[in-house]
């Protein structure tokens, strides 16, 4: 496991062309910039640079420079070893959920504190524009609500239906009736809570008395207190937003894998970790 770093601040002219001779994922703008890094020589440099304490380097620092730990990178093996995955999303286009402005109150039970949804639970279908599937895609998820998935009713039947999975209806915007070629994957709450106290993602706001945890992938993500057979599940817990973590078997993930709708590195997966 390799730890990601991002650097923010007000780069100079001296600045941006130093980080731009070091071959870093994006080209780096004079002004207000942001990228990311893993820990390694690019790394040690980056931070040589722009917090030495040597008297001829006072001046090293750009304005409002902040650098954080923001996420992990898994190895190959790492992954492979691994019974179960945090998903992070698929591979696919995507929609938004209608009516944009008054969907949530249409879908959901739930409560607001400081402007957060909590204790946030379907209530109704979705309802979204008429899907345009293009050749070979048979999944996408929605804008803002990213811990559902939805599938292409055909290959729901032939694929995801034969491993016990259900589905629910999807309305069509327009006309108020069930979409006959689309349907979301209906996701079971987790028979158990996660391991998540004093773990890397032990980081939350309380949120009239509800712990909300950060979004961050700074770990292995925390394994459930008590085991239990599943393909996909919702954790009990909620992340900011009122957003639940969909946790996948690894047969779940070589099924995604197989029909390419996602990728096998940390971008899509966080492996769970072995109690």
């Amino acid at each position: 496991m390799k730890k990601r770093y991002s650097f923010f601040a007000k780069w100079r002219k001296r600045d941006a062309e130093f980080l731009n001779n070091l071959n870093l994922v994006k080209k780096v703008k004079e002004g207000y910039d942001g990228f990311w890094v893993e820990e390694g020589e690019v790394y040690e440099k980056i931070m040589k640079k722009f917090t030495s304490k040597s008297f001829f380097s006072s001046n090293s620092k750009p304005p409002e420079f902040k650098v954080k730990m923001s996420s992990v990178v898994f190895s190959k093996e790492e992954l492979d070893s691994a019974n179960y995955y945090m998903l992070c999303g698929i591979r696919s286009a995507k929609q938004y959920p209608k009516p944009e402005n008054d969907y949530k109150s249409q879908v959901f039970n739930f409560e607001e504190c400081d402007y957060v949804r909590i204790n946030k639970k379907q209530k109704a279908p979705f309802r979204i524009d008429k899907p345009k599937w293009k050749q070979n895609q048979v999944a996408f998820s929605l804008e803002l609500e990213w811990d559902f998935m939805f599938f292409k009713k055909e290959f729901f039947q032939e694929v995801l239906k034969p491993i016990g999975l259900k589905y629910k209806e999807v309305l069509n915007h327009s006309t108020g009736e069930p979409l006959e070629d689309t349907v979301q994957l209906d996701i079971p709450l987790a028979e158990s809570k996660i391991l998540i106290e004093n773990s890397a993602y032990d980081i939350y706001e309380p949120r009239c008395g509800i712990k909300q945890y950060a979004r961050q992938y700074l770990d292995f993500f925390p394994p459930f207190e008590k085991e239990f057979n599943f393909h996909i599940c919702h954790t009990q817990e909620e992340f900011d937003g009122g957003f639940k973590r969909s946790i996948i078997s690894k047969e779940f993930c070589q099924l995604l894998l197989t029909h390419k709708l996602i990728k096998y590195n940390s971008d899509y997966l966080i492996p769970m970790k072995i109690k």
